[in-house]
């Protein structure tokens, strides 16, 4: 019988759960939801394996048949060892030991990554990375997050840091406090917390007329409407958006003098503010980096949506052991 991987993309409201064959084509798809009752995580790995136990119940596979189960976690990872240093959206305050806890109940191997990672693994397997081996996914939604594969896998560093591409230092003013505890990182003006960021320190210094206006004295402005003001002709609205697509422009230009990926997935609910937002990107972007370091790179919408990161999870053991040791 065919063989199958197993993954979980775990949220802070839900987790969504898949089963994929070993050519990492999704077989099924479903939802729980999160339990954070306990800072153990145990109970809540507890529900994800039974869940699975009840997938396997009813499909035509045994566990005998699962390569490995991949998972993905809203907090920083080491991936030697599958240990979370805290998850704030989970409530572990404490450093939770994924890998362990859940192969209390399996024997086959548990691997564990970043949300960000695995959503970047899933684009370069099944989205807008088209397979290549060097792509960079950039998450632009509440905040900016990503992942950095390079030659075919997930960059971590030496102590899980590597790729928080959220907290590149762009705004040398330093005008906004990040939720890391510093100030100045381009989730603060980049993310659709950073647009409102800039509304809100730009309207009352320039001379601009806006549509938003009443959303600014309501305290009511969001990135979608500035977006769908700009798009409609608003000339603050413009300025805000050109503001924050440089910003993501710089970070793509360090970004392909440091790795040089073929893709830039962008992702993230910002990302289908379309072509106002990623067109003013591409041309900074073209003219801000070293020209053999743009040259074959593409800046592209993502593609897999809210997919991406069971996709990812899944490609975790894709990755790390089907194409690594050849085990199918």
């Amino acid at each position: 019988m065919n063989k199958i991987i197993l993954a979980a993309d775990i949220g802070g409201t839900t987790c969504k759960l898949g089963a994929f064959d070993e050519n990492l084509d999704r077989l099924a798809k479903w939802s729980i939801d999160t339990d954070t009752s306990d800072a153990t995580g145990y109970l809540l790995l507890k529900k994800v394996y039974d869940s699975f136990v009840n997938y396997i119940d009813e499909s035509e596979y045994a566990f005998s048949n699962v390569i490995g189960i991949g998972i993905g976690v809203p907090g920083p990872v080491n991936f030697e060892t599958g240990e979370v240093n805290g998850a704030v959206n989970l409530y572990w305050t404490e450093s939770v030991n994924v890998r362990h806890i859940f192969q209390q109940f399996v024997d086959c191997p548990v691997y564990v990554d970043n949300d960000a990672n695995v959503a970047a693994l899933g684009e370069k397997h099944k989205g807008a990375g088209n397979g290549s081996d060097d792509v960079v996914a950039i998450t632009l939604g509440t905040g900016l997050g990503g992942g950095i594969i390079s030659n075919g896998e997930i960059v971590h560093g030496h102590n899980g840091s590597g790729a928080e591409i959220g907290h590149f230092r762009v705004d040398h003013d330093q005008r906004f406090r990040c939720n890391c505890g510093k100030s100045g990182c381009i989730e603060t003006v980049a993310s659709a917390t950073g647009v409102v960021n800039l509304v809100n320190f730009y309207y009352p210094k320039l001379t601009f007329k806006s549509s938003i206006l009443q959303l600014i004295k309501d305290n009511e402005v969001s990135a979608k409407a500035v977006f769908d003001a700009a798009k409609a002709g608003d000339q603050f609205c413009i300025f805000i958006t050109e503001r924050v697509a440089n910003y993501i422009a710089y970070l793509c230009s360090i970004i392909s003098v440091t790795s040089n990926p073929k893709y830039i997935v962008l992702g993230g609910g910002m990302s289908t503010a379309g072509l106002i937002l990623i067109e003013n990107i591409k041309t900074e972007y073209h003219n801000l980096t070293f020209t053999p370091a743009q040259q074959g790179t593409e800046i592209v919408q993502a593609q897999l949506g809210n997919d991406a990161g069971i996709t990812g999870a899944a490609g975790l053991i894709y990755t790390y052991i089907i194409e690594k040791d050849g085990v199918k």
